[in-house]
């Protein structure tokens, strides 16, 4: 389906995002000429089984940022429905989410990390005391502007008040970052998003994840077990009142943490010697995030010329299968060989197969037609590298295995929860091998986390 040119009375410019609750457009208003993020759900494309609890979501998200209006929040503007998709407009922030920073390794200061959680612990301050929990607090849910200006996304899963979205014994949010009664279905409030807070910090402070493993270690750890200090596992060095913070801010019941998260905040500023602020509210410290360090992002192997090329090639072959095949093998080979080693297994028959392979004897520049070949926008590789390529070619498709569907679903519910299994369960009856089941699945993740489910199960760490 191909992206609309208007939703609403929004004029759509391009794609910012894509993930389990659909797509994200960056649009403009015409009336007023203001940019707006516009979040979709397609009716049509959503599973039997979660259709119902997603619109609740959805709706629920508009209704509970749509009271919020705080620097911190990203602004809700419109909410609109039709027979085959909803929308939510909200403010345009044209920022980085902070997973995206973590992704590329950035390493912040002391004190830009009390400036980002202060800005975090402000905004829930104000979501708490409109009644609002939050209760999917993480690195993927806030957006960082170029001043170091933190803004809270995402109140999908939020609480209003008493109402009964989200009841007891319905397990809700982004396991990782979950307090231990989340994890146990039991009634939260707004301690549990002050919980989130403390793991959102530890990650920060440290580059890694307080609790980590699989959706049932991560559980039980959460439930069960304390992290490593911070001071230990932190590049810096960092005041000790710190451990001693997070270790509150992390405790397994809820009446040992903050009782608030101003109290929250202002025992951040005590410890890392910060002013106070004014009562009722700190100052908030921007911060320049031009200064901070970043990896620089994974370019893509192969442009879209080449792949485009490389999918007309193997279509005569394997039929409109050709665009899913290549769009996989794309994000497993390191070069043009590789890639064809990997598309060639899908030739059933030898000589065809081997009509096919000249391809990748052109594209390594070793074949007649090289020149040409080149010219036509072929990623080149090194002509030492073939007998590498003959290997691989004996290389056959992952067969779709029950443990492989187990493993895969395990971590994916660290990323999406208890829907994990439902989305699993229908990529498995679409998929035709393992690689096309992680491929499926990973879809349904944000672009924000999602290259980092694939290295894990890649890695084995599923």
């Amino acid at each position: 389906m191909t992206d609309p040119a208007r939703i609403g009375k929004y004029e759509i410019e391009r794609v910012l995002g894509k993930g389990a609750m659909g797509i994200v457009y960056k649009a403009t208003d015409p009336h007023i000429e203001r940019s707006v993020a516009i979040k979709t759900v397609r009716k049509d494309l959503l599973d039997a089984d979660l259709a119902g609890q997603f619109m609740a979501r959805f709706r629920n998200e508009a209704r509970a940022a749509g009271r919020l209006h705080h620097p911190n929040i990203i602004a809700i503007y419109e909410y609109g429905e039709d027979d085959s998709v909803a929308y939510i407009a909200m403010e345009y922030v044209d920022g980085m989410g902070l997973r995206e920073y973590l992704n590329r390794s950035a390493r912040f200061e002391l004190h830009q990390i009390a400036a980002l959680v202060t800005q975090l612990l402000q905004a829930l301050q104000f979501a708490h005391a409109q009644g609002v929990v939050h209760r999917d607090i993480k690195p993927a849910n806030l957006i960082l502007t170029a001043a170091g200006i933190v803004k809270v996304a995402d109140f999908g899963i939020a609480r209003i008040d008493a109402t009964t979205l989200t009841m007891t014994g319905m397990v809700m949010g982004t396991p990782t970052y979950m307090a231990p009664e989340q994890c146990r279905g039991m009634p939260s409030d707004h301690r549990a998003d002050l919980f989130s807070a403390g793991v959102v910090l530890y990650e920060l402070l440290t580059a890694t994840r307080p609790f980590s493993g699989s959706m049932e270690a991560v559980t039980y750890k959460i439930c069960h077990e304390q992290p490593r200090r911070a001071s230990e596992v932190c590049p810096f060095a960092i005041p000790p009142a710190i451990d001693a913070l997070i270790d509150k801010a992390l405790a397994k019941n809820p009446a040992d943490r903050f009782s608030d998260a101003r109290a929250f905040e202002l025992a951040l500023r005590l410890a890392c010697g910060t002013p106070a602020g004014a009562q009722g509210g700190g100052e908030t410290t921007l911060i320049n995030l031009a200064d901070v360090r970043l990896s620089p992002p994974a370019a893509p192997a192969f442009d879209d010329a080449s792949l485009a090329t490389i999918e007309r090639q193997l279509v005569r072959f394997v039929g409109p299968m050709a665009k899913i095949l290549v769009r996989q093998a794309a994000l497993r080979a390191h070069d043009a060989r590789e890639l064809y080693a990997l598309l060639g297994v899908h030739v059933a028959d030898p000589k065809e197969r081997e009509r096919f392979e000249a391809h990748a004897r052109a594209a390594d520049g070793s074949g007649p037609n090289a020149t040409r070949e080149a010219g036509a926008g072929r990623v080149p590789t090194n002509a030492r590298s073939l007998a590498s390529a003959a290997a691989s070619r004996t290389r056959t498709p992952r067969p779709l295995e029950q443990a492989c569907i187990e493993q895969t679903t395990t971590r994916l519910a660290v990323y999406l929860g208890p829907i994990a299994k439902v989305v699993a369960k229908k990529a498995a009856q679409q998929a035709h091998d393992a690689d096309e089941f992680v491929q499926l699945v990973a879809e349904h993740i944000g672009t924000q986390e999602r290259s980092a489910f694939l290295r894990e199960v890649a890695t084995g760490d599923a």
